[in-house]
């Protein structure tokens, strides 16, 4: 019973700290929407990979598969923008190759296989409502991965995003970095989506940069990953308590949180 306590809890640190990482460069960048939708990405891999496997009769890791797909459209979106379009409509154009991949997917399995819906369902609404060991080493690589490059870069991410002009004329290679962010971006998703689920990766990702923008600029390294980490450890333990999946407890968590800073912001 304590391994399973701590195991848990392990993983809901990481993955706030995961979290944390990402959305408070997505946030400072304007970039969250990107961040959200690299998630239809990855619920179209994830059902890719399901259908590869069912068809070829292979055992292809399904988070592979959605991570491979997520950073192929992101660097998508960073050529699109390249050639002049905007983000938004280079955002939009993936999201739709995304979605139609969902559909089409979902539909080509499920005439293979009746327990496919259910295996795709579970990269939507989470894996499982018990923590493995495999889900905590995921999240420690990424994370060895991701919080270094992110806190090194974080000064010409933000500057690329703001000025892209400036950014050049100091010499910066614009594209160099804006797929290292895009692709950064698109793993975290992918491994946070194959432990939590993708909608209550969906909601997490974007709470900590919305409470950053109401209550800390100053401070708002420190305090993504305070309520991230906070939204996460809160959720397992509201999870617990309710008998449902992680993820159940952490979309709940993140908005009673969003709506206290509603109300908060409303009351001064």
């Amino acid at each position: 019973m304590l391994e399973f306590f701590i195991l848990s809890y392990s993983v809901a640190s990481l993955s706030g700290l995961l979290v944390g990482s990402v959305s408070n460069i997505l946030s400072t960048s304007r970039s969250i929407t990107f961040g959200l939708t690299m998630l239809h990405a990855i619920l179209g891999g994830s059902l890719l990979g399901v259908y590869l496997n069912l068809i070829f009769n292979l055992d292809l890791p399904i988070p592979l598969i959605s991570t491979l797909v997520a950073i192929c459209l992101s660097i998508m979106v960073g050529e699109l923008v390249e050639k002049g379009f905007s983000e938004d409509m280079s955002i939009a154009f993936t999201v739709s190759i995304a979605t139609t991949m969902t559909i089409v997917f979902g539909y080509l399995s499920s005439q293979i296989s009746s327990i496919a819906l259910a295996r795709a369902w579970s990269y939507i609404a989470g894996t499982s409502a018990i923590s493995t060991f495999q889900d905590l080493l995921k999240l420690a690589i990424t994370l060895f991965i991701v919080l270094p490059i992110t806190h090194l870069f974080f000064r010409e991410f933000k500057y690329i995003a703001f000025d892209e002009d400036g950014s050049k004329a100091l010499g910066l290679n614009i594209r160099v970095y804006r797929y290292m962010f895009y692709s950064l971006a698109a793993i975290s998703a992918s491994v946070l989506s194959s432990t939590i689920g993708v909608l209550a990766t969906h909601v997490v990702l974007s709470v900590p940069g919305f409470l950053i923008l109401k209550f800390s600029k100053r401070l708002s390294i420190a305090f993504t990953y305070l309520s991230s980490v906070s939204i996460m450890i809160l959720g397992y333990y509201l999870a617990s308590l309710l008998s449902i999946p992680p993820s159940g407890g952490v979309g709940l968590v993140s908005i009673i949180a969003v709506l206290g800073v509603v109300v908060y912001g409303r009351r001064y």
